[in-house]
């Protein structure tokens, strides 16, 4: 069981960092496909994720499963990244749907700072030091991709920002 965990980690793992690469290539390119790519990824993260979860298991089990607060989180960090995903891939220009993916890392940052966990205490320390780095990072690229998508909001070009400019259009 811990095996097939630590894959379900590092599979989610490569794929949530080829997400944030393609974002970088996005945001630094004129090229539409990697928007196209990462949100697909994405949609692919959550699925993954929740077949992790549940499939493997009889649905007499699924109760079981969503009681468990860690494997609860784990739920919701899926559906919310996969659902984001799906709102990146409809979100083209100035629409609401660009706000999905700032709202979701907010989420993600928050469970993965306050992560359930299981284990001895070395080991509970080891994942709580991480959880809570994974969690920090979520926050900023939530808050870099929320400043990003007010400024397509305001008009400014898509996928690029510079933080006075686009800071100064907000508040003026």
């Amino acid at each position: 069981m811990r095996r097939l965990s630590n894959l379900g980690h590092v599979v989610e793992g490569t794929l949530l960092a080829a997400v944030g690469l393609l974002a970088l290539l996005a945001t630094l390119g004129s090229a539409e496909w990697p928007n196209t790519v990462y949100a697909g990824l994405m949609v692919a993260a959550g699925v993954v994720l929740l077949i992790a979860l549940y499939p493997r298991h009889p649905v007499s089990d699924w109760g079981t499963i969503w009681s468990d607060p860690q494997q609860r989180e784990n739920t919701i960090m899926a559906a919310a990244v996969g659902l984001a995903g799906v709102a990146e891939l409809l979100a083209r220009g100035r629409s609401p749907f660009g706000f999905a993916w700032p709202a979701a890392l907010a989420l993600i940052g928050t469970l993965f700072l306050t992560h359930a966990q299981h284990g001895t205490g070395e080991a509970m320390g080891r994942a709580v030091r991480r959880h809570r780095w994974i969690g920090a990072t979520a926050m900023a690229a939530g808050v870099l991709r929320l400043l990003s998508v007010i400024q397509i909001q305001l008009g400014g070009v898509s996928g690029r920002w510079w933080l006075p400019g686009a800071t100064a259009r907000w508040w003026v």
